[in-house]
């Protein structure tokens, strides 16, 4: 099958776990992905679900294998991925999940199917959220600053997540403080929680306006904050160097889009605004 996709990437080093979009030079190098990245489910006691994952080689000259497996996975409180052997945390759905085929192997710009079965058991005893990964592993060559192999292979994984949420459930992220940087013009640090037993998937913008009420910069923002955690959330208003001296307001127009509780419609969730004075 011809690759006609677009694949996100996400890569684990030797040593290093990174949830990312890979950069351009690894893209071009290796051009492996995996979509969709991000599923969300909603299933019931004894439900029986099918999910197709894509796999792909967006590589013009090299034929790249991999080898699939489960894992758990959370989000520690700066939002990066941490991965588990599967069954170790208390909201596995590692045992539900049975997926084929186990490797694949694939030529230049071509994809593969891996089916993913999911067979919810007749007694659960937690509502709400539970997890696992669907990982893609290969060994790849590292490569020099001339971009040819350096003769040392690091571990690639590639991981499509998924969220299975027992109903009824409830998202209730809070954002209990944002601030501005003092050392760091226009970083701004969300303090969040969600006390909820399903995620919270909050998108939205955060909108620079001057004195006037005028629009001048908008920022875009897109968070998840898992049941039961926490997160700081950390936003890099875009142009801020380029405003003129004054004073400026920062106000947050964010929603939480997976709502269980409200018939996953979004609800809006409550930002203070923040004074933010350009020199």
């Amino acid at each position: 099958m011809i690759l006609s996709r677009k694949f996100s990437i996400l890569a684990l080093g030797a040593s290093l776990l990174t949830l990312a979009v890979a950069s351009a030079p690894f893209a071009g190098a290796f051009g492996v992905g995996v979509q969709p990245s991000t599923v969300e489910m909603t299933i019931k006691p004894g439900d029986r679900q099918r999910q197709v994952i894509t796999v792909g080689n967006v590589h013009k000259e090299k034929t790249i294998s991999l080898t699939m497996a489960l894992a758990d996975w959370t989000l520690d409180e700066k939002g990066q991925l941490v991965l588990d052997a599967p069954g170790d945390t208390d909201r596995s759905a590692a045992e539900w999940v049975r997926f084929s085929p186990a490797s694949v192997t694939l030529k230049p710009e071509t994809s593969q199917d891996v089916t993913v079965e999911i067979s919810a058991p007749y007694k659960i005893e937690h509502k709400g959220d539970h997890r696992f990964a669907l990982l893609a592993t290969t060994m790849l060559p590292e490569l020099d600053e001339r971009g040819e192999t350096s003769g040392v292979w690091n571990r690639y994984q590639l991981a499509s997540l998924f969220y299975l949420t027992l109903t009824p459930s409830k998202s209730l992220p809070e954002v209990t403080s944002v601030v501005l940087s003092p050392e760091k013009p226009g970083l701004v640090t969300m303090q969040i929680k969600n006390d909820g037993d399903a995620h919270a998937r909050l998108q939205g913008t955060a909108l620079v306006k001057d004195e006037t009420g005028e629009v001048v910069g908008e920022t875009p923002l897109n968070a998840v904050v898992l049941d039961g955690g926490k997160r700081t959330y950390n936003v890099n208003m875009v142009n801020m160097e380029a405003l003129e001296a004054g004073t400026y307001t920062i106000d947050f127009d964010l929603n939480n889009t997976f709502t269980p509780q409200n018939k996953f419609r979004s609800t809006s969730v409550k930002v203070d605004s923040l004074e933010y004075v350009a020199e």
